[in-house]
């Protein structure tokens, strides 16, 4: 743990549970600067307002008077750029949605593990304070600066030009070379489509500095194991363009909470992207569309009639999803929609374009059917989206023309 670090942190801490709060403050109150405890969201909205030197907000969900989601949102309205983390025993997918749009960085699901929340802690704060360290001295290569980064608990390097020019002992360690090809080990990549053509024209460290997202996870082998780290840059002078690179290792990170937000945002039985993924995805990729004027079409389909009470249903709509997976393009994206349909957005391609791989899937789908003994066949709805759509249009579209395949005893691929 980066002992000069925690020692900067004022903390806003908000627990209704006088248990756990009493056992969680005198650990951290013991190794940061300031702690400034509450019992509910109403006090701990009280609080921020009188302290304005607050670094990071940890509050439980349920709490009387006002909950931690509720009070959350109201600082954000008076300050949005404070981090927070969020103390919960929910795993419904209401609360993960909910996370998701108030833009918290990170949750710790109860009974807590004192050691992930410190973890999360250096996560959420730790490159802001190095680069804040940095930008308030005179900018040098001396034995300090080396001392500095050898104390912080991320992956730390100082590039210039691309080279690295200064890192943490750590850093050395992982990394004899470090030469990354960033398009390669993005994941998540989908979150950057509507900046991923900038990529092509820059630099990847301006890229990810240049990013208002703080949550770019990236995944490097490192001695034939394969690690995830959170991913910051940050220009730090400007006249000689250095960039202070961490990289924060959160391979076992939040195991719990990493399954809760795999289970919200995937389908259990095929592991495609769910609908709530798709929405994110669309917004994104729409947005993309519109600004670099590129194509985009959407197809709907699944097997007509089949029966949800067969015994090998799990099995075949797994078989379905494995044989889209492997005869579409890499950054076409595959989803399983409700019930037996799927969903698969294509970017970059027009309509012809995308009815050329529904004509592909359903011949391949109903040679599948075939070869099971099936008498039923696939069904194709295929939609380019329009400059007047937005996500509920399209799926409208795309859900009627697939209607209307389905009703049809001729024609199994319609396009609107």
């Amino acid at each position: 743990m980066n002992k000069d670090f925690f020692k900067q942190l004022n903390i806003l801490y908000v627990e209704d549970q006088e248990e756990i709060r009493n056992f969680t403050s005198n650990i951290l109150s013991s190794i940061v600067h300031n702690l400034i405890i509450c019992n509910d969201g109403e006090e701990g909205l009280e609080a921020f307002k009188n302290n304005s030197n607050i670094d990071l907000i940890i509050a439980d969900i349920n709490m009387p008077k006002m909950n931690g989601l509720e009070m959350i949102k109201r600082i954000n309205q008076i300050n949005s750029k404070i981090p927070s983390i969020v103390t919960t025993a929910h795993t419904d997918s209401s609360f993960y949605k909910k996370s998701i749009e108030l833009g918290i960085n990170s949750y710790c699901l109860k009974p807590l593990d004192l050691y992930e929340l410190i973890k999360n802690i250096t996560k959420c704060l730790e490159h802001k304070f190095l680069k804040k360290r940095l930008h308030s001295d005179e900018f040098n290569f001396n034995d300090s600066t080396l001392e500095l980064l050898n104390k912080q608990d991320s992956l730390v390097a100082i590039l210039k030009d691309g080279e690295v020019v200064a890192k943490n002992d750590i850093f050395s360690k992982n990394f004899k070379v470090f030469d990354i090809n960033l398009e390669k080990i993005l994941l998540d990549r989908e979150q950057f489509f509507s900046n991923i053509e900038d990529l092509k024209n820059t630099s990847w460290y301006e890229f990810i500095s240049k990013l208002d997202s703080e949550n770019v996870l990236i995944k490097i082998k490192i001695a034939d194991v394969t690690r995830i780290f959170k991913l910051n840059v940050t220009k730090i002078e400007k006249e000689k363009a250095y960039f202070l690179v961490s990289l924060f290792d959160i391979t076992n990170l939040n195991e719990k909470s990493n399954l809760f937000e795999y289970k919200y945002n995937h389908d259990l039985i095929t592991g495609l992207y769910n609908l709530n993924k798709f929405h994110k995805i669309f917004s994104i990729e729409s947005k993309r569309v519109r600004r670099y004027r590129k194509d985009l079409s959407l197809i709907k389909l699944c097997v007509k009639n089949i029966d949800e009470k067969i015994i090998s249903y799990e099995d075949f709509l797994s078989d379905i999803s494995d044989l889209i997976k492997n005869n579409i393009r890499e950054h076409d994206i595959c989803f399983k929609a409700e019930k037996s349909s799927f969903l698969v957005l294509l970017p970059e391609t027009d309509l012809d374009g995308a009815l050329n791989v529904s004509y592909k899937l359903e011949d391949i789908l109903n040679t599948m059917l075939a070869n099971k003994k099936l008498s039923q066949h696939s069904c194709f709805g295929v939609v380019e989206l329009k400059n007047d759509d937005n996500e509920e249009l399209i799926l409208q579209r795309v859900t009627l023309a697939l209607n209307k395949a389905l009703k049809s005893d001729d024609e199994r691929v319609i396009y609107f």
